[in-house]
């Protein structure tokens, strides 16, 4: 009998971008450290600075940094817009990830911080076993390949298009006789960190992926369940072993209801008989979200 759990320990880090709009004097930078002031008057420790890969400093829970891909609106003229990403410190785990994230886009909100389609919501998941399993990086992307169209059901459209997301290749099949961790980056090298799945962390001393599907939000419910889906979705992969499919499941209600008992956020007593009321909550979440976008 198996239950599938909402994973407790497992690290994650994500990353929102935004605009906000440029009123009054100064520039951008400025503008960033003012947010990041903000936050730290409001409990979120926060520092400013500009795009970087670095970790985020001691002691503060966010970085406000600039992206060069974000751009702002047009609807109307004479508003000068400001690129913001925001990202965490490593999060020990949603219990840490809910001590963060909720009161920074609660902050953000008051702002005037707003998401368009050039922003994107990205989400960094520890993936440690595959220091002693890598198997479990065929598992994920097996998981993830058979399953890529319905993921993208669940974002807006203006994803599937855009160039910091794109579709995993159909590579199932060379990653079959991959045993270790240099194979698997032999083949994996050949993608972009822009694909949905960014791959490239997975070779340093603390492996992680990067999920890049989801189009960015300062709703605190939508980037609640997203980061449920894909901490589940990588214990999933590392649970079970996960086969390669020949064909992907089609953007249709029946493979979203598949995808869901798969992974365990639908109950199903052959597949988990028992399912967390935090996963039952988000796959009725994106039962809903799913019917917003395709019907």
């Amino acid at each position: 009998m198996l239950n599938a759990e909402l994973s407790r320990n497992r690290r994650l880090g994500v990353e929102f971008e935004m605009v906000i709009p440029q009123i009054g004097g100064g520039v951008s930078d400025d503008v960033r450290k003012v947010i990041a002031q903000v936050l730290t008057a409001n409990d979120v420790p926060a520092v400013a600075r500009g795009y970087c890969h670095r970790p985020v400093p001691h002691g503060a829970d966010v970085c406000v940094e600039y992206d060069s891909s974000v751009r702002g609106e047009s609807r109307y003229r004479g508003i000068s817009w400001v690129s913001v990403e925001v990202k965490t410190r490593i999060l020990n785990s949603l219990e840490d990830w809910e001590q963060v994230v909720p009161p920074m886009l609660d902050v953000l909100r008051y702002l005037g911080a707003r998401v368009n389609s050039s922003c994107g919501h990205h989400i960094h998941v520890e993936l440690s076993e595959a220091k002693d399993r890598p198997a479990v990086i065929r598992s994920l992307f097996n998981t993830i390949h058979r399953n890529e169209n319905v993921i993208f059901g669940l974002v807006p459209p203006s994803r599937l298009t855009n160039h910091y997301c794109q579709k995993l290749p159909d590579m199932p099949g060379r990653l079959a006789r991959c045993r270790t961790m240099s194979c698997f980056k032999s083949e994996l090298q050949r993608l972009t960190r822009s694909s949905g799945v960014n791959w490239t962390h997975l070779w340093g001393s603390e492996p992680r992926v990067e999920y890049r599907y989801a189009a960015s939000t300062l709703n605190v419910e939508k980037a609640r369940h997203w980061a449920r889906l894909m901490l589940r979705m990588t214990d999933h992969a590392c649970n079970r072993t996960c086969k390669a499919t020949k064909v992907q499941l089609p953007n249709e209600r029946a493979s979203l209801d598949k995808m869901l008992t798969t992974l365990g956020l639908k109950v199903n007593s052959r597949v988990y008989s028992r399912v967390d009321p935090e996963l039952r909550e988000s796959g009725k979440y994106l039962l809903k979200r799913w019917k917003e976008l395709n019907q």
